[in-house]
């Protein structure tokens, strides 16, 4: 492993950063399940209410999974802090980068790495979108 090129300032720094945003993440989360759970429901029959209703759930919970991921990604850079491998690029293991980890506390790999994993994941994205489902092969 690459030796740590950050200093204890800028290591607490990010790990208050990282811990601060930890805790705003997990109250927005615990407040929109709190919403969800005391919202009534009522039987809606203005159809653009009603939409607007689904719309609304569907962006909530869009919301709540990126949230979530953020939490998860908190998560694991605190665990790297604690192990001593915080600011290591998981695929190299060269250093992330200051500038970087300012930017992206969280982040797991390096500017490069990073857009090498961003192109195979477009690229197998792509590739997805042109299978043709199995069930319409047979037909």
């Amino acid at each position: 492993m690459s030796p740590i090129k950050l200093d204890r300032r800028t290591i607490g720094e990010l790990e208050r950063f990282l811990r601060d945003e930890l805790v705003r993440l997990q109250g927005v989360l615990r407040a929109v399940v709190e919403e969800n759970r005391t919202a009534e429901h009522s039987s809606l029959t203005d159809m653009s209410a009603h939409a607007a209703e689904t719309l609304h759930a569907e962006m909530q919970v869009a919301l709540m999974g990126r949230r979530t991921q953020q939490v998860v990604q908190i998560q694991d850079a605190l665990e790297r802090l604690a192990a001593g491998q915080y600011g290591h690029c998981q695929e190299c293991d060269g250093f992330i980068g200051t500038a970087r980890l300012r930017a992206l506390p969280f982040a797991q790999r390096c500017r490069d790495c990073q857009d090498h994993a961003e192109r195979r994941a477009r690229r197998e994205s792509a590739v997805t979108e042109h299978e043709i489902p199995r069930e319409l092969e047979a037909a």
